[in-house]
């Protein structure tokens, strides 16, 4: 696995985010986004961070097969870039939402860090 994968890149993120105490804000964050995106969704509270990645790419999965208006009105909400997307070298969906998964969760985490460092 390279060190561009996905996995490795959400392991290194929850990694840093595990070294404070704002993994509870992180979720918060997340599941706001989630419903301003008009995605009716619930995250559990207490869900570990494995879990969580998990969670969010068979939601991000679902949208793109399912309701692909959703999933761009969460990449909207988050504020993810499409063309981050696009330059994506994968046509896979499951590989996409992988890859989307840590887009959003890295972007909810510098809302978090910069909201509680500044």
């Amino acid at each position: 696995m390279s060190k561009n994968h996905p996995n490795v890149a959400v392991n290194e993120l929850f990694d840093e985010v595990a070294k404070t105490a704002l993994y509870p804000k992180l979720l918060k964050q997340l599941q706001k986004d989630i419903h301003r995106a008009g995605i009716d969704h619930e995250i559990d509270p207490k869900i570990t961070s494995g879990n969580l990645v998990l969670e969010l790419t068979n939601l991000l999965h679902d949208r793109l097969q399912n309701a692909f208006n959703e999933f761009l009105n969460l990449l909207y909400a988050v504020d993810v870039s499409e063309a981050e997307i696009r330059n994506f070298e994968s046509e896979n969906t499951e590989d996409i939402a992988m890859y989307t998964s840590y887009l959003i969760l890295k972007r909810e985490w510098k809302k978090v860090w910069l909201r509680n460092n500044f």
